[in-house]
């Protein structure tokens, strides 16, 4: 099994680069693999405005600020929100509140994420290392940058529910971040499956290139390396924004600062999927010269209320079908 060392990066230590599988990955975010193949047009389907399938409300982002938000404002101007959404049970929230070190991330938050290290990004150019992660001034700082002997640093990370890794069949996840522009790297913040089959499903929101406009994805379940939907935002990832999957049994809705941007019916996984933010290469290898940071302000993870089925969160003005 081979090794994979950055040894200018501090707290940097061997790891084995077939690690994927023990913090979540699969094979085709580990390895590289490709997986974004043009949106699927075939078979009479329009993909992002498809009929039936996905309903896209137009301009429902109307302000890097805007959301709902508890008793004061946190580093981003929006706090994380407190009260719980009716038919919702909050079981996952983090603030990053816990100062650490350039490196000292894994160490200080082990019960509360999972962090990616050892393996190839997924455009297999850059590597998963811990010592891009750290939390300071209440955010979490994914800082990227290319390592003295030429190789991207990318990081990533799983919040662990109740300090135990695993997904859930439906919940409501939310994060709040910003990214600089920084040329030659990207973020997917997505579901993905707790058995790592790519056919369970993948939904990427939001997804895009650092400091370019958000995009959303769901992959088909047919037919994974294809996107049924796939939809441009009006938000920018260079300004704070609250993302929101909200995947209930029926209906998968996306909201930008609790306002739906989108809303499908179809591909809606049915297995455990779990949360993941990555931020690594995208294709190529990034200038060796240019730096910057994802900054997490807060994340949430609801799941339905026993006994409950949370009623979904549907576009405002705009007609609904399914």
């Amino acid at each position: 099994m081979g090794r994979a060392v950055i040894p200018d990066e501090p707290g940097t230590r061997p790891l084995a680069e077939q690690s994927a599988a023990a913090h979540g990955a699969s094979p085709a975010h580990g390895a590289g693999l490709p997986r974004h193949r043009p949106p699927l047009r075939a078979r009479g389907r329009r993909i992002a405005l498809a009929a039936g399938a996905l309903v896209i409300a137009a301009g429902a982002v109307a302000a890097a600020t805007t959301g709902t938000s508890s008793s004061g404002t946190g580093p981003s101007g929006v706090a994380m929100p407190t009260e719980e959404r009716a038919g919702w049970d909050r079981v996952f929230s983090e603030d990053f509140d816990d100062t650490t070190a350039p490196g000292g991330f894994e160490a200080a938050y082990d019960d509360r994420f999972t962090v990616y290290h050892g393996f190839a990004d997924t455009a297999g150019t850059g590597r998963y290392q811990a010592s891009t992660l750290s939390a300071h001034d209440g955010v979490l700082d994914m800082h990227l940058r290319t390592a003295e002997d030429g190789t991207p640093l990318a990081g990533g990370v799983v919040p662990l529910v109740d300090g135990r890794w695993g997904g859930q069949t439906a919940g409501r996840y939310s994060i709040r971040m910003r990214s600089d522009e920084v040329d030659g790297y990207g973020v997917a913040v997505l579901l993905w499956s707790d058995q790592n089959v790519w056919e369970h499903g993948e939904v990427d929101f939001p997804e895009g290139a650092l400091g370019a406009p958000a995009w959303l994805n769901v992959h088909c379940l047919v037919d994974p390396a294809e996107k049924c939907v796939h939809h441009e935002t009006d938000a920018s990832l260079a300004d704070w924004h609250t993302y929101t999957i909200e995947w209930t049994p029926t209906r998968m809705s996306f909201l930008v600062d609790d306002e739906v941007v989108g809303s499908t019916t179809e591909d809606i996984p049915v297995e455990r999927m779990h949360l993941v933010v990555q931020t690594g290469s995208l294709q190529g290898l990034p200038p060796r010269d240019v730096e910057g940071s994802l900054l997490i302000d807060w994340m949430t993870i609801d799941v339905p209320a026993e006994g409950e089925t949370p009623q979904a969160t549907l576009p405002s003005g705009a007609p609904v079908a399914g």
